[in-house]
């Protein structure tokens, strides 16, 4: 849009449209007012659409195969190390310990006596039960069941009181 005004007696011709194209403190604080609220807006649209997707991490299975009961002769003590867990057998009962000391979280190694953990000393007996501090809790013993193909699995989300055994028959 072209105005004409006069400035000392002559025409001049003025532009709004130009004038709307040059960047003014007006232009400029409403151009950042704008780009402000636009970012705001976004960022609350992204949080909200955050809600539709699910917030789960998918860890390891808890349960795991350790094969037929004829696998573990009586009187076996067999480490699974990549499971950190125990197996052992007596007569016809079969448990399965977990290898992780309560005291912090270490591994714990096979011993004559039971188990012994290697970074502060704690000593556990064949039934995981402390017999040596710093630690206070007996090692957690682990659900053992069959499954439908005959063969044993170890559930680590189901924990039982220390001595619990799956009898085979």
């Amino acid at each position: 849009m072209v105005s004409y005004v006069l400035v000392q007696g002559v025409p001049m011709a003025i532009n709004y449209d130009q004038e709307k194209q040059d960047l003014t403190r007006r232009n400029f604080l409403s151009l950042t007012a704008n780009g402000v609220i636009g970012l705001g807006l976004l960022g609350a649209a992204g949080v909200f659409g955050k809600f539709f997707w699910p917030n789960v991490s998918y860890g390891p299975p808890t349960a795991f195969a350790i094969g037929k009961p004829t696998n573990f002769p009586d009187g076996a003590k067999q480490n699974i190390a990549d499971q950190k867990v125990s197996i052992i057998r007596h007569g016809d009962k079969l448990g399965a310990i977990s290898m992780v000391c309560q005291h912090l979280g270490c591994t714990v190694a096979a011993s004559p006596t039971g188990y012994d953990c290697p970074c502060h000393g704690s000593k556990y007996d064949d039934m995981g039960n402390v017999t040596h501090g710093p630690a206070q809790i007996a090692l957690f013993w682990f659900d053992v069941h069959p499954t439908p193909s005959g063969d044993l699995e170890v559930d680590k989300s189901k924990k039982n009181d220390p001595g619990h055994y799956y009898t085979i028959v």
